[in-house]
């Protein structure tokens, strides 16, 4: 088969789409050296696709201009021709005309469920372009079953045609030696210097930061328990809104925004922290709290959308809008070590069960159905 995948996602570091096209490519090259493999880029000379020239069977395409408004819909349209393409794999959004069966990735309908938290033109753009893609999609691809279900009521497509390929974090994502001696210095480029509590992500209003930083004053003014709060991810639609939280806290000095925090160093990070508290109001899947598990530190996440179905018994399970639930939480783990150690032991267990090479697998065999157009066994 000649397979083209949309990877330009492979270069916007620190994000969701991110991470699933960079650890699905990577699957691919572990498990198949006998279809070709079309990667469309914007960026060539990104350090991911270093590790894919030696591959004779991956092949890079740039395409220009990087506006999606055009590159989506007549340059990948047109490349698909020109690679006289057998499969199409993209992320949300397709070209209209375009050559090969087409294979679409959904991780979510956040912009359904929290417009809000989407700028005006990103809303108006997905809402008016997902659900037609989804419906003409030979076969739809998502991380969770809540997020099929989801997909197929929303989107109005057969959830036959959807197939779950849950996500994995990267294979560097591991249990850390407590005494190796990086961690001290990468903790120190972030500004961290004591105990912490650490959440990551895209600062988004969904990720429900302004009740974490709520739930944070309360562990402080109200438990006396002196942790830092150190929140990692890239800025985000309506970020003035987290920093005015911060501003109020009364807390600002202990509230450490790190931005973006490198591959290489979040397994650093995540086995430095006292626990991981995620409360986000919505996910697809939520890659962070698995993260967090495979490195060994204890999680407390939503009970919401997708996150039980990834996280199942191996992390404490709280309504996000329950700033009482959370506190006693994050109190309970922060204040006995073998809560800790037991759910540390938990976490890695469950993290066990998620590869990209599973992953990869899933969707290859989605590759040869449409391909072939018979059903997947």
């Amino acid at each position: 088969m000649r397979i083209g995948i949309d990877a330009h996602a492979a270069e916007k570091d620190g994000t969701g789409n991110c991470t699933y096209i960079r650890g699905l490519i990577d699957g691919l090259a572990q498990i198949d050296d006998r279809n070709e493999y079309f990667l469309y880029v914007t960026d060539a000379h990104h350090p991911f696709y270093d590790r894919l020239r030696s591959r004779a069977n991956f092949h890079i395409r740039i395409l220009r201009p990087k506006n999606p408004l055009i590159r989506i819909p007549l340059s990948l349209g047109r490349r698909s021709f020109s690679d006289n393409l057998d499969v199409l794999h993209v992320q949300y959004i397709a070209p209209p005309i375009h050559k090969g069966k087409l294979v679409l990735t959904i991780h979510d309908l956040a912009f359904l469920h929290f417009p809000e938290s989407f700028d005006r033109f990103e809303r108006f753009r997905s809402r008016l372009l997902v659900p037609p893609n989804a419906r003409r999609a030979e076969r739809i691809l998502c991380g969770s079953q809540h997020s099929k279900v989801d997909i197929a009521k929303r989107c109005r497509v057969d959830e036959a045609k959807i197939e779950v390929t849950p996500y994995s974090p990267p294979s560097s994502f591991r249990l850390v030696d407590p005494y190796d001696e990086r961690k001290q210095a990468v903790l120190k480029k972030y500004g961290v210097n004591k105990r912490f509590i650490f959440t990551l992500g895209r600062l988004n209003l969904r990720k429900n930061l302004k009740t974490l930083i709520k739930v944070y004053t309360m562990l402080r003014n109200r438990e006396r328990i002196d942790v830092l709060l150190v929140v990692g991810g890239k800025k985000d639609f309506l970020y003035g809104e987290t920093l005015r939280n911060i501003e109020n806290s009364g807390y600002k000095e202990d509230i450490i925004l790190t931005d973006f925090i490198e591959e290489e160093d979040l397994p650093l990070v995540f086995s430095a922290a006292e626990v991981f508290v995620y409360p986000s109001l919505f996910e697809g899947f939520g890659l962070p709290p698995l993260e967090a598990m495979a490195c060994g530190c204890p999680v407390v996440t939503s009970n919401v959308s997708s996150i039980p179905e990834i996280v199942g018994d191996a992390g404490v399970l709280i309504n996000p809008d329950n700033e009482e639930e959370m506190l006693k939480a994050i109190v309970s783990i922060i204040s006995d070590a073998n809560i800790r150690e037991n759910m540390r032991r938990k976490g890695l267990d469950r993290a066990r069960h998620f590869s990209w090479e599973a992953a990869a697998r899933k969707t290859l065999k989605v590759y040869e159905a449409v391909h072939r157009q018979g059903e997947i066994d």
